[in-house]
């Protein structure tokens, strides 16, 4: 018999550890880390623009995946498998067993984003994610694309042609580039296939108004509960949020905030605060938008020893190991 979702364990501590090729997603408790999914992936993001993350993994445990996605239009091509994910209450599932599938998401806000693992499921698929305003300042203004990437979680189905297919698997069997040229290839190779994409996109909706959301909202009320005060947080990462300014924000008692918050989420309110600060150091170092000493401070550390410690407990490295250039972990 198959498990009921709601006995999945749920975590939103969680984080990639990186050996060459392979990755290896694995989610944090206070006493113990557990592996739940690995294989070699593809990694790259352009400074300002597109991020890629593709290849094939195993997924090692029945498990619900808890993150925070970030306003951004997401792409996502299945090319073999099954895959269950959502943002807030905007669900999708999508099997490859047939044939590929895939989605266009569009986000104008920070949303709770949930995946489902189901233990052996082997997955092939590539994630692009664009910031909306490099789409914004490559579109034309009252046009389709426009009014998509203006409506939060409007989405929309990709039919993956032969063309998509091909670049697809390119993208993702081509490994993390490495200098100038595999990264200038893998950049050309992804633009072509946001054209395809595009194009078929500007076919498919409606010349004017008429987006809406779709997909299942299978999720219970539960679930999400508390959706707006993460996505409060979200927003106000950069400054100090005390306990009186979220029980307030959620309307309920600090006890009650504490064990939904648990219950939904996997972790206290100030671990996923202190979590989410720390990943937010991390991209900024990596972008080169902050020194450690600076992104220290603005993730709440008055010490940077203090926070090279919490980093490095973290993620497995200290902030002086991260490479600015490749936007990862120095070998």
């Amino acid at each position: 018999m198959a498990k009921r979702l709601s006995s999945f364990p749920k975590n939103a501590l969680i984080r990639w550890k990186n050996y060459d090729r392979t990755h290896v997603l694995v989610s944090d408790t206070a006493t113990s880390s557990e592996h739940l999914i690995e294989g070699e992936c593809t990694r790259y993001k352009v400074k300002d623009g597109f991020s890629i993350n593709g290849g094939t993994t195993t997924e090692l445990a029945d498990y619900q995946v808890i993150s925070t996605a970030r306003k951004s239009l997401i792409l996502v091509l299945l090319l073999e498998g099954k895959l269950n994910f959502g943002y807030d209450n905007l669900r999708f599932t999508l099997d490859a067993t047939h044939s590929p599938q895939g989605v266009l998401v569009n986000l104008t806000k920070p949303v709770t984003f949930r995946r489902i693992l189901h233990k052996n499921n082997t997955v092939t698929k590539l994630n692009i994610v664009t910031p909306v305003t490099w789409v914004a300042e490559r579109s034309e203004k009252n046009s389709v694309i426009e009014a998509f990437t203006g409506q939060h979680m409007a989405n929309c189905p990709i039919e993956i042609n032969e063309t998509i297919l091909q670049l697809a698997y390119d993208i993702t069997n081509g490994g993390t580039p490495e200098g100038l040229l595999e990264k200038l290839h893998i950049e050309t190779l992804t633009q072509r296939l946001l054209l395809n994409v595009f194009e078929q996109v500007l076919r498919s909706l409606p010349n004017e108004g008429g987006l809406s959301e779709k997909g299942a909202k299978g999720n219970s009320q539960g679930d999400h509960a508390l959706d707006h005060l993460v996505s409060y947080i979200e927003a106000n990462l950069d400054r100090e949020l005390s306990a009186k300014e979220l029980i307030e924000f959620a309307a309920m008692s600090e006890s009650n905030l504490q064990r939904k918050f648990k219950t939904t989420l996997g972790c206290s309110v100030q671990s996923y605060i202190r979590r989410r600060k720390l990943e937010v150091a991390r991209l900024n170092l990596e972008i080169g938008a902050a020194t450690i000493t600076e992104a220290a401070y603005n993730a709440g550390y008055k010490h940077p020893s203090n926070f090279t410690n919490a980093f490095k407990k973290t993620f497995g490295y200290p902030p002086a190991e991260v490479n600015v250039q490749r936007g990862g972990k120095r070998n």
